[in-house]
């Protein structure tokens, strides 16, 4: 009996220290599982940190050999193939994919406030034809109220709107604008209707506003990147010959053999090689570029030196996507080495970069 007695104690001991060990075991192996998912998201975010760095320089090396004695830029060159938009870094296994943005293929807002005020008249009207079409086949539209967006957008860049709590910056051309998100706080359309940045629900994606226009470049547009709704804002009484300079710089117009091999790294396609080609596309005459107002010298040109680059990368659970606005600095040698690059903006991105229309 006593034997029994002393089982039966033996066990009830074991028990309670059962129930008291296990919950210190169950927390100490929750502890160790953070920690090692934590260690793990480090590890990751380190090797994030290293493949971003290098798919950048691997961006800037694509320009500056580009933009090596070749005097025009397009998506056809080089710096925008295939192999190095989408890559798997070998060393660390992170996932790269890239997208790379001429800037001076889009509209200039800085055109507003720096154009003469006849120009300044003209590229308004552009803008408010812009904002029209940039969604117009979603149902996203945001046309209705072009004329206001345009109207905010131009007061706004001319200093004309109370910034608020946003100081207004001392640059060299006393600019009113130095990032394009300062949109956001001119009119609660902007964050209301998302209009800046891509937005998909279902199947219904509508591009965001980042993609047509920009605060970087020289206020010409590039003939060879501008989108087609960017030629159309400005042919915007005739905006079929938007889709005939397409066809123009991609060597698929009619009468044309197709696209053309250049030179060694330059890419392929039919480029416009001066802003006076225009006049070689069909349908454009003196009286059409009188009656859209076109003036080809001032208001195209055929190179690019203002680039954004966005690149997300990631690897497992761990993911960061970052955005860099470079100026390409050529040298004073046109066939020769560039000086280098301006560096004007680096920004972490979490807003969703959607496959658009345009680009399937």
């Amino acid at each position: 009996m006593k034997t029994n007695d002393q089982s039966g104690i033996a066990l009830l001991v074991v028990m309670m220290l059962g129930a008291i060990i296990i919950p210190f075991a169950a927390e100490f192996a929750y502890q160790i599982s953070i920690e090692s998912i934590t260690a793990s998201n480090v590890t990751d975010q380190l090797a994030i940190d290293n493949s971003l760095e290098s798919q950048y320089q691997i961006v800037l090396a694509r320009l500056a050999h580009d933009g090596t004695g070749n005097q025009t830029d397009s998506y056809d060159d080089t710096w925008n193939e295939d192999e190095v938009l989408s890559r798997t870094d070998e060393a660390s296994g992170v996932n790269l994919v890239t997208k790379i943005f001429d800037e001076q293929g889009k509209f200039n807002l800085h055109i507003l406030a720096e154009a003469s005020p006849e120009r300044r008249v003209i590229w308004k009207e552009r803008l408010v034809e812009l904002i029209k079409r940039f969604r117009s086949d979603t149902k996203f539209d945001a046309g209705a109220n072009a004329e206001e967006i345009a109207e905010e957008i131009s007061r706004w860049v001319n200093g004309q709107t109370s910034r608020g709590a946003i100081p207004k910056p001392k640059t060299q051309s006393d600019r009113a604008m130095l990032m394009l998100e300062e949109l956001n706080f001119i009119s609660d359309i902007f964050e209301r209707e998302r209009l800046l940045v891509d937005i998909r629900e279902g199947e219904d994606v509508a591009p965001g506003l980042h993609r047509f226009v920009t605060i970087h470049g020289t206020g010409k547009i590039n003939l060879n990147t501008a989108d087609r709704v960017v030629l159309q804002a400005i042919f915007k009484n005739d905006p079929d010959i938007a889709d005939r300079i397409i066809e123009r710089r991609e060597g698929t117009a009619e009468g044309e053999d197709g696209p053309v091999d250049e030179e060694e790294g330059s890419g392929s396609g039919n480029p416009f090689t001066d802003p006076n080609q225009v006049m070689e596309v069909e349908g454009v005459t003196q009286p059409v570029l009188l009656q859209n107002k076109v003036i080809p010298a001032e208001d195209f040109e055929v190179r690019s030196n203002y680039f954004a680059i966005r690149i997300a990368a990631q690897k497992e659970q761990s993911r960061r996507e970052e955005l860099f606005i470079v100026q390409r600095v050529p040298g004073t040698d046109p066939n020769g080495e560039i000086e280098g690059f301006r560096h004007l903006l680096c920004q972490e991105r979490t807003d969703p970069l959607e496959e658009v229309p345009e680009e399937e």
